[in-house]
């Protein structure tokens, strides 16, 4: 890598998730850093598979690589970020090459909220035309069916897939103790859209302290909270309505598949259950 590519790894950041399924807070996040002159947002990772088939949708370009591509990408820019196409596991490895230089937080949901996003968003055909279910296929063949087969929970059939998502989703809830680990920091998305001071730390983090926004700017984006992006999106803000109408199946199989390590997990990360 060149010098002038090394004196700019600085530049990049990353931000993490475990998926946005439609959420429109996180939607809202990106825009909201993309809203600066200077920050410079690429999202397309998580969008290309669907349409280049370049690669599998699981895939991901070698980070270090793509690290590169970004500092060429955001060139004009203070600041280039990616979001929510790497998990923050994978962006370790931006430690042993870059240091500090190229940080990284990874944002975090109340389990609740975050599980109906993701079952609402493969019901839904995840936003694609009705004619082009590889999506939810994909989605179908990576779920692990003799894993649930264990619980002995509700039965289901390719076409319940309110049923085998929301299963799905809680066995991924599991994985997301890999988030807790040292040196990764983890903020709840909720209350980044709750309190500016928050999301202005996260930005000064991200970016070695270059960008501030002024009031206005600040004000401007925080009317777009809870004013979806994406037409039919809703907003799910109190994780207690969304588990009240939960049938119990979905209750039970929460109990049952949801590891006490990843309640305490989040438990840690200030939720309540």
């Amino acid at each position: 890598m060149s010098t002038r590519q090394e004196d700019r790894s600085s530049n990049v950041f990353y931000i993490s998730s475990h998926g946005l399924a439609g959420d429109h807070w996180f939607d809202w996040f990106a825009k909201a850093l993309n809203a600066h002159p200077e920050i410079l947002i690429y999202m397309g990772e998580s969008v290309r598979s669907k349409y280049l088939k370049e690669r599998s949708r699981k895939e991901r370009p070698d980070l270090i690589e793509f690290t590169k591509f970004l500092i060429d990408f955001g060139a004009p820019y203070t600041a280039v970020g990616e979001c929510y196409a790497y998990r923050s596991y994978q962006l370790e490895a931006l430690w042993g090459v870059y240091g500090d230089k190229t940080r990284f937080v990874n944002l975090v949901r109340h389990p609740y909220c975050w599980l109906g996003f993701y079952t609402g968003w493969r019901c839904s055909n995840m936003n694609m035309p009705p004619d082009n279910i590889s999506g939810v296929e994909h989605e179908w063949n990576v779920t692990c069916h003799d894993e649930i087969k264990k619980y002995n929970l509700k039965p289901y059939n390719r076409e319940n897939v309110d049923i085998w998502s929301s299963y799905q989703g809680m066995l991924i809830l599991n994985r997301m103790v890999s988030d807790l680990r040292p040196g990764i920091k983890n903020v709840r998305l909720e209350q980044i859209a709750n309190e500016k001071d928050v999301f202005l730390e996260i930005v000064d983090y991200v970016t070695h302290g270059r960008i501030k926004y002024d009031r206005r700017l600040l004000n401007l984006i925080y009317l777009w909270v809870n004013k979806p992006f994406r037409k039919h999106s809703i907003i799910r803000e109190f994780p207690e309505k969304e588990f009240a109408l939960w049938p119990e199946w979905k209750k039970e199989a929460f109990e049952k598949i949801v590891n006490k390590e990843t309640i305490v997990m989040f438990k840690q990360h200030g939720y309540s259950f």
